[in-house]
């Protein structure tokens, strides 16, 4: 019963479960919005199947960030020896336990709904435990954040392929064409926020932290960030036709201005990138709540 609480404080630590359901609620409630829009729907609907969708990426969000606790192990023992299984509060033997009934509960819900839900789930975490694997054993994937994120990018392309099957099997309609350049925009959304959060200016960071700007320079991460944003903005905009989708293109241009104008601390990169980030998901809610 001991190990089983020190898992659970560990992972409230690690996990904030009040934080991560909300933002996770909010990014589902709008991407099924928005994939509402798409079918010509007249606005959000909402129901506990959606409520179900949600809890199965809050869950799968969960094993993910487990893997990285395993992953990160060497790593935090140098960086980060206050977090839990660096400082001995949990063992690899409690998180395998954690892993393990995670994987069940999340599998059995969904088996009971759709087998292909659950087939995307199992997928995604397959994918999370082969990208430990790669960390482990191969030198290139340890050394490049980009070729890192090109591979690991595909679980957030997976939780985006199960909130369009549940979409489709939900409301009764076909698989919509156009969904995957809605997942493909949000893919974008996310390597957004990825880059700009891990962008900084030489000097300001603490040793040892891995960025996309040690590989490609400061002015070129931001950038980066910036274009896949634009290209996130175009996607939606062609595909709803709605120019509220230029409020957060407009939030990340101040944005990159600020970023080049205030040389700070690498705090400030992450700052930025949640603003732009949030500002795009409540705009996507905004369109899916005004329908088709």
């Amino acid at each position: 019963m001991e190990r089983a609480r020190a898992t659970l404080r560990f992972s409230v630590q690690r996990y904030p479960p009040l934080f991560y359901l909300l933002v996770i609620t909010l990014w589902c409630v709008s991407l099924d919005g928005i994939f509402g829009v798409l079918d010509g729907a007249p606005g959000l609907r909402f129901s506990p199947d959606l409520l179900h969708v949600a809890l199965s990426i809050f869950g799968v969000g969960y094993f993910m960030r487990i893997v990285d606790e395993l992953r990160d192990y060497e790593y935090d023992l140098v960086h980060n020896p206050n977090r839990g299984l660096a400082k001995g509060d949990v063992t690899f033997g409690d998180l395998y336990v954690a892993l393990g009934l995670n994987a069940a509960v999340l599998l059995g819900t969904n088996l009971a709904v759709s087998w292909v839900r659950a087939a995307i789930l199992a997928g995604i975490m397959v994918h999370a435990l082969v990208l430990w694997v790669l960390e482990k054993h191969w030198v290139a994937y340890q050394r490049s954040m980009f070729l890192m994120i090109g591979i690991a990018i595909q679980l957030h392309v997976g939780h985006g392929l199960y909130v369009w099957v549940a979409h489709a099997e939900r409301t009764g309609r076909p698989l919509n064409p156009q969904g995957l350049l809605a997942i493909l925009a949000m893919v974008f959304l996310y390597l957004h926020w990825e880059v700009m959060r891990k962008a900084a200016w030489p000097g300001t960071t603490k040793l040892g932290e891995k960025l996309y700007s040690d590989e490609v320079g400061s002015t070129a991460s931001a950038v980066i960030a910036f274009t896949v944003m634009a290209g996130a903005v175009g996607l939606f905009l062609w595909l709803t036709k709605s120019w509220l989708f230029l409020l957060p293109l407009g939030m990340a241009v101040i944005n990159l201005t600020l970023f080049f104008k205030n040389r700070r601390p690498r705090a400030l990169s992450g700052k930025l990138a949640a603003r732009s980030y949030f500002a795009f998901l409540f705009v996507m809610l905004a369109r899916a709540t005004l329908g088709a």
